[in-house]
């Protein structure tokens, strides 16, 4: 590889890294509201808007690093979609907002230990409803 072939990628991986990081921000800039969005659609009982908010969230969670969000997001996709084991009970539902919203409360400064803790509380609910999560 020649000098300017060389240099024309590395600027073109420091473009990607920053649009990447550039989209990281924004994702979780306005996490904490598509989450109270996601809440809002489960309040009003409606499926497709919660199906299509839980599958965005649960791929961009994925995409930026937020592991446990993607599971809970994957989660209420599959429970609204019909795809379930065990049709969970409201509280169940309710339970996994309430650690949702917990856990992107400040996503400028997650809380890992507080987060796993939390997943492990849930996961007994997660697994029984759906075993694919």
């Amino acid at each position: 590889m020649d000098k300017n072939t060389k240099k024309s990628h590395t600027e073109m991986m420091a473009r990607a890294e920053n649009a990447v990081k550039k989209a990281a921000m924004e994702f979780s800039g306005n996490l904490t509201d598509r989450v109270h969005d996601l809440e809002q659609a489960i309040i009003q009982n409606s499926p497709q808007d919660i199906i299509r908010m839980a599958y965005e969230l649960e791929s961009e969670a994925a995409t930026f690093g937020w592991p446990r969000v993607t599971r809970i997001c994957k989660w209420l996709r599959k429970v609204f979609s019909g795809e379930f084991d065990n049709k969970p009970k409201a509280e169940e539902i309710l339970k996994a907002i309430k650690s949702l919203k917990i856990m992107v409360s400040d996503p400028k400064k997650p809380d890992e230990d507080r987060d796993i803790e939390l997943i492990r509380e849930l996961y007994p609910i997660l697994s029984r409803v759906v075993t694919d999560i």
